[in-house]
C-alpha cells in the first residue's frame, strides 16, 4: 500500500490528475472530501500547496 501511495504523491502524477479533474464538479467534490482527504492525496488539495 505504502508503495502505491508514494507514486500517488509523484508531482507528475499531482501534475496530470490536476490537469484534467474539475474542481466544480461532485465527484470532484466527494472524492477529495471523502477519498483523496483519507488517504492525503495531495492533488486534490490546493496545487499550490506542495509538500
Amino acid at each position: 500500500m505504502q508503495q502505491y501511495l508514494a507514486v500517488l504523491d509523484r508531482q507528475d502524477w499531482c501534475t496530470t490528475i490536476r490537469s484534467d479533474f474539475d474542481p466544480d464538479s461532485d465527484a470532484y467534490f466527494w472524492f477529495a472530501g471523502n477519498v483523496a482527504m483519507r488517504l492525503q492525496l495531495r492533488a486534490f488539495t490546493d496545487p499550490t500547496v506542495d509538500r
